[in-house]
């Protein structure tokens, strides 16, 4: 999760997309020489192409103004999103980062919706563990305690893929 951090704060070219190359001996991305100059279309493609190669993917997506790192597969816990109901399939089009193990392509602010096709699962919407909260003024004998059960929404990603 650092590293995905460390990247997304980099410098992001004008066409929106940036290609990274790992390093073997770290886990961090570095830029590639290749992307030193602003991409056209002809080396997007290439780009797409060498992610698309991969074997897994990752995305960091933007859901209520929260980043999520996530993978096919994965379950998300977030809160409560009032709109939709159970078995509902949601399209998340806020990716700020796609990518694998080698290489990983930014957005600025977000990456194209050309590039990827991601779609999550409703498959619950519980209640939380009680949370308590307790509010004191000094010298004035006022003390309250608040218990609530904050709601939740549990979405699995079904579907995770860079498109060619």
């Amino acid at each position: 999760m650092v590293g995905a951090a460390q990247r997304s704060n980099s410098a992001v070219t004008a066409s929106a997309v940036r290609l990274f190359s790992a390093t073997s001996t770290a886990s961090q991305a570095t830029p590639s020489s290749s992307t030193a100059s602003p991409s056209t279309s002809s080396s997007d493609d290439s780009q797409i192409s060498l992610l698309r190669n991969q074997l897994k993917y990752y995305a960091v997506a933007e859901i209520k103004n929260r980043p999520y790192l996530i993978t096919k597969n994965d379950i998300i816990v977030l809160d409560r999103l009032k709109d939709v109901q159970l078995g509902d399939v949601i399209e998340l089009n806020q990716i700020k980062e796609l990518g694998s193990k080698d290489y990983a392509i930014q957005g600025a602010p977000y990456v194209s919706s050309e590039y990827y096709s991601i779609k999550a699962t409703v498959i619950e919407q519980p209640k939380g563990k009680i949370v308590e909260t307790f509010k004191k003024k000094r010298r004035k004998h006022f003390q309250r305690r608040y218990h609530i059960k904050p709601l939740h929404t549990l979405l699995r990603v079904s579907e995770l893929e860079v498109k060619a």
